[in-house]
């Protein structure tokens, strides 16, 4: 059972990975063409996600088990995409959000642009995660 349960995060996570990436890539260029500001300035946001999906090509080319049998790492990994595609899809969405109505652009980017640290601190801590179940060697266990 624990097997089905860690295949089904698994997978989950990559299709999370790539709509909070497709979700937060879609807002800061929005962002960015309301300010006249080019892409360059924000480039700092995506390094993380090209961080993970440099580690994710790695465990799956050297068929790391180390990480990819991590139950607890695939069930995180997918709280915070979830995370990370929830707090765009409120910000693109909920009608309630006072600035969302204000300026009319459909988006409240003052909601998503405070929740940018957040999300950098959540993505690096899922690279330095990754990192130590790479170099993680498996208990022994008694006769």
């Amino acid at each position: 059972m624990k097997k089905i349960i860690n295949a089904i995060f698994y997978v989950l996570k990559f299709l999370l990975f790539l709509g909070a990436f497709g979700l937060t890539l879609m807002i800061i260029v929005q962002m960015n063409t309301r300010l006249n500001k080019g892409f360059m300035t924000t480039i700092n946001v995506f390094i993380p996600f090209l961080l993970l999906l440099i580690l994710f090509v790695i465990n799956l080319i050297l068929k790391q088990r180390s990480v990819t049998n991590q139950l607890f790492y695939n069930i995180t990994c997918c709280l915070v995409f979830a995370v990370i595609i929830y707090v765009g899809y409120r910000a693109m969405m909920d009608k309630n959000m006072v600035l969302n109505d204000k300026y009319g652009y459909g988006i409240d980017f003052n909601y998503f642009n405070n929740f940018v640290s957040y999300l950098k601190i959540m993505l690096y801590g899922l690279c330095i995660g990754n990192i130590f179940f790479m170099f993680h060697e498996k208990e022994k266990k008694a006769n």
